[in-house]
């Protein structure tokens, strides 16, 4: 960098001062060289004023010039800076020079001025350095001019000698002279009085002659004063007289310049007239010319631009054809998706229903099939695709799908269990029957739940005022919406709204809306559908309104439909407090609310279309916007046609639910075509709208005497009970009955609703918990009785040693020799040891039966199945303990509640909370051996209790025949009348039917809890019995297996015996294997157990020569030979 830099100095510039890169630091600290630099560059004017000195002043003077000059060029320049290269700094000087070198680089490769670098300049900025440059320039002329008048004052100053001692030298020589005098000649007292009136004189003289002569000096010293300021000022009048006749002087030459200068001004300037008029003629023809290349080239890029929007239109369209087909590719990978998940669902149900066809012996339980189907019919997988036991705190996708299928199930067998459907069904006597309905209780907890939460009183629905039509109309962009509605509304009685328009009907609104699209976020549905109904509000009677666009998608539909007819279509039900179960007479729910629109227009309208009118559209804003210069409004219309392309998306996924709301479900959509002509699409809709006025007109004498006829009929229905939604209405016994409803403390309400919810849900989880813990031990019990089927099917498959010894016996055959195999006493011992390896075979067999029967032995007595049927009534146990209790909380209940009423307390039940036993499994094993040898016992003991109650039995029958029918009872005599006091009389009447109501209501809840509980036992006896059928049919198909094996192997063994008899008596040898596997028996066709013979010998190679016959050697040597001897095939010696 160095050297590039003294290159630049020296040989480029050639400064007054050759430099080096060691001497930067030392030639540029006074700052000429750099003014020198920037002189040679035609921006440092006043390069004569600065200095070579190398002092403070002088440095100070010349940094001070060059520091305008490297503003203006842009190179950084303070007074840190200015201080390290008047300082010597190392480097400070190189850094310098590098900067303005590429600034002076920047600036000759763009030939600008400094003129024109000012101009170019910021106004800030210039102004800035100018201010700064004339604050400086001032303060330095006001020091210079302070320094002058310093100095002249300096000499003007006259010096003012101090006046001599004299007076006080004369003044001690008298006194000098008065004491000598007194020495020598002593003084009278007269002559004393006489010196001292003297010395007084004297004194009181001098101090005269003092002040004379102090007021003396005085006014010499203001006299010399008064000389020296006189002196000044005329010193200051010959210089200002000077000054004056130097300026005149100076101005009478000024003025002989002006006057040639004036002169040549007045000649230059008729040269320039000249020269302006000749230049405005060429700038006249200059302009014409451009204008004519103006209009050429504005020709040309119109053609251009027609171009570019013709091939833009086209790219679009393409674009489009590409967004409708990915969205029919989207649409088809979704079918597709739903069509595979469909599929598997369908093979997983079919290899569920083979893998347990499998393993239950193709008897499937209709109630697994049903779980199936449930979770088919759910899009749940029936597999299992993760374990949720023990039940995970933080679940993934995997185990919360499980969890989703364990609560479905749960639901399907609650729901059956309470509604006494599927197998929890009634069957007595070949009748089914529905699950009991307590009313009265259901009426104790509905006047709890009143008493608590009153019944809230149904909000009237928004007062809107008479319209003639309501109305919107939808479709794509551009299909003409706005439009219509504009001429439609001119002259007619309704309006049509527009959102952007109403929102800032309000404050509040308004602020929202703000608020949201400034975070970037989409205005809330609800919020819009607020602005629609402050807008639907402010419209009049008797007219019309008709939405333009709005609603765009299905929720804004179902909201708007909730604001205009305040129904609430997502209802939650409330939770079950007395019965689960639903009553079949129960009341139909009540017809769906009438839509709150009557009429939802589709100008219906082709995408390609849609794009050309938009394309149209943004054409007209383009023309406009070159026509006025506003290139923003040009790139907001292609900005418009481009968003096109996504509302066209939008409509086409949101229009399919619009579509089936408005036209399957509310019947009110119509459809016109809107690629039509604005005249005809305008007719279309005025036709359309003034027939669905005409027909609300009609309808509206026919809906105002249905609503009549509806509230009156409403006025003589019983409201149902607010504490349960699935207790419907009475049944038709107690559909008169009339409850008793004293009133109650407050407090008892507030402790029984809690109460009995917290009873409901410990009711619903425990049953589902004992239904979750039936279908695990269902599924247990189906695989275990396929384990052990299939492990004693593979035990029974397992090899033993029968082939060893068959094989052994055939290599002992096979080793006799074959001349005694036709000896009698040869084939009597191959018999016996025939016979002996029967025997042996038999032996196999039949400790392998043992062996088999010992194993079925263990499988039946390992108490697995005693165990599990234990477990199974302890579920069902546990089902009927929850029944039992739930029983003894409404018995709770109902005493409380009639108590509080009664002001007595009921007699409570001395038998205490009942409790359904369990079974202990580990003791279960210890009591099988007692039972068993007290069944013999028990047996005798029933056979004698039978014999007694038959006996007892008879007896009452003859006694019954004797006695007779029951005598009457003689009615007691009248007492005589007392008289009571009425409200006692009617207080002893209210405590009467509060008894009876509770006493009913307690045979009711015994009623429903005696059926339960049959159920259950009923329910816990066929699951018990099934599983003991299933475990006996395991039992016999397994000893079937056995004695069918047993079978095969005996038979296996008869015909291997009866093969090898037939070689014995035929006295040959068995060739191939014997093989007895198990089962079977058979011949190895491919194993071969006696050696073959062995092959002939083979015949030399090598001929042999017979007599003179020569041999096939022989000739080949013979032939090798003469074909040595005469190679062309002739002998030479013989041809000549």
């Amino acid at each position: 960098m160095s050297d590039i830099i003294c290159q630049w100095l020296n040989v480029e510039l050639r400064l007054s001062k050759v430099t080096e890169p060691y001497s930067f630091t030392r030639d540029f600290a006074n700052g000429y060289l750099i003014g020198e630099i920037l002189h040679r560059y035609e921006l440092q004017d006043d390069f004569h004023l600065f200095s070579k000195q190398s002092t403070a002043n002088a440095k100070l003077n010349n940094f001070t010039r060059i520091e305008p000059t490297l503003q203006l060029l842009g190179v950084p320049f303070d007074l840190a800076m200015a201080k390290a290269v008047m300082q010597g700094r190392q480097g400070a000087a190189t850094h310098l020079l590098y900067q303005l070198y590429i600034q002076l680089q920047k600036k000759k490769k763009s030939g600008l001025t400094a003129t024109a670098m000012e101009v170019m300049q910021p106004a800030a900025t210039a102004r800035l350095h100018r201010v700064e440059n004339s604050i400086y320039t001032e303060h330095r002329q006001a020091r210079r001019k302070q320094h002058e008048i310093m100095i002249q004052i300096q000499s003007a100053i006259v010096q003012i000698p101090k006046p001599p001692h004299a007076r006080t030298s004369r003044a001690s020589d008298k006194q000098l002279q008065f004491r000598k005098k007194q020495e020598v000649e002593p003084m009278s007292t007269v002559d004393k009085e006489q010196w001292n009136k003297e010395y007084i004189e004297s004194i009181r003289q001098r101090l005269e002659e003092d002040s004379a002569a102090r007021e003396q000096r005085e006014m010499r010293r203001r006299r010399a004063l008064m000389e020296q300021l006189q002196a000044h000022e005329a010193q200051q009048e010959v210089l200002r007289e000077e000054q004056m006749v130097s300026r005149l002087m100076r101005q009478t030459q000024q003025e002989k310049r002006i006057t040639v200068q004036l002169m040549q001004i007045k000649q230059q300037k008729e040269v320039l007239r000249q020269n302006r008029i000749f230049q405005e003629r060429q700038y006249q023809e200059r302009r014409l010319r451009d204008f004519q290349e103006a209009l050429d080239r504005e020709a040309v890029l119109a053609q251009q631009e027609r171009l570019e929007r013709s091939e833009e239109i086209r790219m679009e369209r393409e674009l489009h054809k590409q967004l409708v087909a990915e969205r029919a590719q989207a649409r088809y990978r979704k079918h597709f998706e739903i069509c595979r998940g469909i599929l598997e669902q369908i093979v997983d149900l079919a290899t569920k229903a083979g893998e347990y066809r499998l393993l239950t012996a193709n008897l499937i339980p209709v109630k697994l099939m049903q779980e199936w189907m449930e979770l088919f019919f759910n899009g749940k997988p029936l597999y299992e695709v993760a374990s949720v036991d023990p039940a995970p705190a933080d679940p993934t996708p995997e185990q919360i799908i499980e969890l989703e299928k364990l609560h479905i199930l749960n639901n399907q067998d609650y729901n059956e269990y309470v509604a006494m459907k599927g197998e929890w069904v009634w069957h007595e006597e070949g009748e089914s029957q529905a699950p009991p309905v307590n009313d009265i209780l259901d009426h104790v907890l509905s006047r709890l739940q009143s008493l608590i939460v009153p019944l809230s009183v149904s909000t009237p629905p928004p007062l809107f005022p008479r319209f003639t039509i309501r109305a919107c109309m939808l479709g794509k962009s551009y299909s003409g919406k706005t439009t219509c509605l504009a001429k439609i509304s001119n002259g007619r009685s309704f309006c049509f709204i527009i959102l952007n328009q109403y929102w800032s009907l309000r404050a509040q609104r308004g602020a929202a809306v703000e608020q949201a699209l400034r975070t970037g976020k989409a205005v809330p549905d609800q919020l819009l559908v607020d602005i629609i109904v402050d807008a639907i509000r402010n419209i009049p009677a008797d007219s019309g309104w008709i939405l333009d666009g709005f609603p765009v998608d299905f929720t804004q539909a179902q909201m708007l439909e909730k604001a205009l007819n305040r129904t609430e279509s997502d209802q939650a039900e409330t939770k079950t407090h007395s019965n689960s179960a639903t009553d079949k007479n129960s009341p139909k729910d009540p017809p769906p609310p009438s839509p709150a629109l009557d009429l939802v227009v589709l100008l219906d309208i082709s995408d390609e279309q849609v794009l050309e009118r938009a394309a149209h559209q943004a054409v007209i804003l383009h023309d406009s916007s070159m026509h006025h210069k506003m290139r923003s409004l040009g790139l907001l219309s292609f900005f418009c046609l481009f968003v096109c392309f996504y509302r066209i998306s939008g409509f086409h996924e949101t229009w399919p639910k619009l579509e089936k709301w408005f036209g399957d479900q509310q019947n009110i959509l119509v459809k016109i075509m809107a690629d039509v002509d604005e005249d005809t699409l305008f007719s279309n809709v005025k036709i359309v709208l003034m027939d669905t006025m005409d027909s609300v007109e009609k309808g509206a004498a026919l809906g105002h005497s249905r609503k009549m006829s509806t509230s009156s009929s409403a006025e003589h229905t019983r409201p149902e009970s607010a504490c349960s939604a699935k207790s419907k209405s009475a049944t038709p016994k107690s559909a008169g009955r009339r409850y008793v409803e004293e009133p109650l403390p407050k407090e008892i309400p507030v402790y029984l609703v809690p109460y009995w919810e917290n009873v409901c849900n410990s009711y619903v989880t425990n049953v589902k918990t004992v239904m979750q813990n039936l279908r695990s031990e269902r599924e247990l019990i189906i695989h275990h009785l396929y384990n052990i089927r299939e492990n004693f099917r593979q035990y029974l498959q397992k090899t033993d040693l029968k082939q060893e010894f068959v094989s052994a016996w055939q290599r002992d055959y096979n080793s006799v020799p074959d001349n005694i195999r036709e000896d009698e006493e040869t084939k009597g011992e191959l018999h016996q040891r025939l016979d002996d390896l029967r025997e042996r075979l038999w032996d196999i067999c039949d400790k392998r039966k043992e062996e088999a029967e010992q194993e079925r032995a263990g499988v039946i007595d390992d108490g697995w199945l005693d165990d599990h049927t234990a477990v199974l009534i302890n579920h069902y146990s546990a089902l009927m303990q929850i029944e039992v209790g739930r029983f003894q909380d409404s018995l709770c209940l109902l005493r409380d509640y009639y108590t509080a009423m009664c002001k007595t307390a009921f007699p409570e039940s001395t038998r205490g909370f009942t409790r359904v036993p369990l079974i202990d499994i580990t003791v279960l094993a210890e009591t099988q051996q007692r039972e068993e040898e007290e069944g013999d016992e028990e047996q005798k003991q029933m056979e004698a209790q039978r014999v007694q109650t038959s006996n007892s039995a008879t007896d009452n029958r003859k006694a019954g025949k004797k006695k007779g029918a029951p005598t009457p009872q003689q009615e007691p005599s009248p007492q005589p009348v007392v008289e009571k006091n009425p409200e006692e009389v009617k207080r002893k009447a209210e405590r009467k039917r509060i008894k009876q109501e509770f006493t009913a209501a307690l045979k009711r809840e015994e009623h429903a809890v005696k059926l339960r509980l049959e159920l259950i036992k009923a329910h816990a006896l066929r699951t018990v019995s099934s599983l003991q059928q299933k475990a006996e049919q395991a039992y016999r198909n397994m000893e079937e297996w056995l004695g069918t094996r047993f079978l095969s192997e005996m038979n296996s063994i008869d015909q291997l015996t009866e093969l090898v008899r037939q070689h014995i008596e035929n006295g040959v040898q068995i060739h191939h294997e014997l093989v007895l596997q198990s089962a079977d028996f058979c011949v190895d066709g491919d194993t071969l157990v006696v050696a073959s013979p062995s092959p002939a010998p083979r015949r030399s190679p090598l001929e042999q020569s017979r007599n003179s016959t020569l041999t096939v050697q022989q000739l080949h040597i013979l032939c090798t030979q003469l074909r040595k001897t005469a190679p062309a095939g002739q002998n030479q010696h013989y041809s000549n």
